[in-house]
């Protein structure tokens, strides 16, 4: 062999060397593709859980404040009989089945920031219209017609179904602790008032959610 065809033979060896063939090329672009792909479904998933938590924090926020209002407002019942438009007499607290509203109650502890002339006890009804959740109250609790300064206010929607339970108070001689006694579906003591109430709320897209407010001095 002459020496110029060997450095010919040499120099094609080292330029086969130094390139890449078309099927490491192709090799490489569909590695890259394949992990751009993963990349992509990974981001996606990522936002769409983002959007999803979102949506979700959104809702419960929604919920919340609805719960909020009613734990205020059974936590801080009391013992007040009210006189109705009719002139009669109507309990303190009543509730579930069988009852005109989902609830209603008088209350204390009823804030006035502005000093309105008004007492601080507040006469309080629950409603549920067209899967939706009404709270409507009173400045006065003896009123003389049912729209004697009534206030009606929208609070939750979407409501499959609003139950109610309420734990009855021992029986006098006994020793109850925490919560354990018996539940009622229905509440219409003229003279008393329950230690709890449970709510039981199945909402659209949501779920049902489950609270026990206790009452401050039943």
């Amino acid at each position: 062999m002459s020496p110029f065809s060997f450095l010919n033979r040499v120099t094609n060896t080292s330029k086969l060397n130094n390139g890449f063939t078309l099927v490491e090329v192709l090799v490489a672009m569909a590695i890259t593709a394949f992990v751009a792909l993963l990349g992509y479904n990974g981001l996606s998933a990522a936002i769409d859980a983002s959007e999803s938590q979102q949506v979700q924090s959104e809702r419960i926020a929604k919920i919340q404040l609805p719960l909020s209002v009613l734990e205020r407002d059974i936590r801080y019942a009391v013992n007040r009989p009210i006189k109705d438009e009719y002139g009669d007499m109507q309990s303190a607290f009543s509730g579930g089945e069988f009852n005109d509203y989902l609830l209603e109650l008088t209350r204390a502890d009823w804030l006035n920031p502005r000093d309105l002339p008004r007492g601080e006890l507040q006469r309080v009804r629950y409603r549920l219209e067209d899967d939706k959740l009404w709270r409507e109250s009173w400045s006065v609790l003896d009123r003389l017609s049912e729209e004697d300064s009534l206030q009606r206010i929208p609070l939750l929607d979407g409501i499959n179904s609003f139950n109610l339970a309420f734990l009855e108070p021992s029986e006098r001689g006994s020793v109850q602790t925490g919560l354990d006694g018996q539940w009622a579906e229905r509440w219409n003591k003229s003279d008393s008032l329950p230690l709890a109430v449970e709510l039981k709320i199945d909402i659209e897209n949501f779920g049902e959610v489950r609270r026990v407010f206790s009452i401050v001095s039943p």
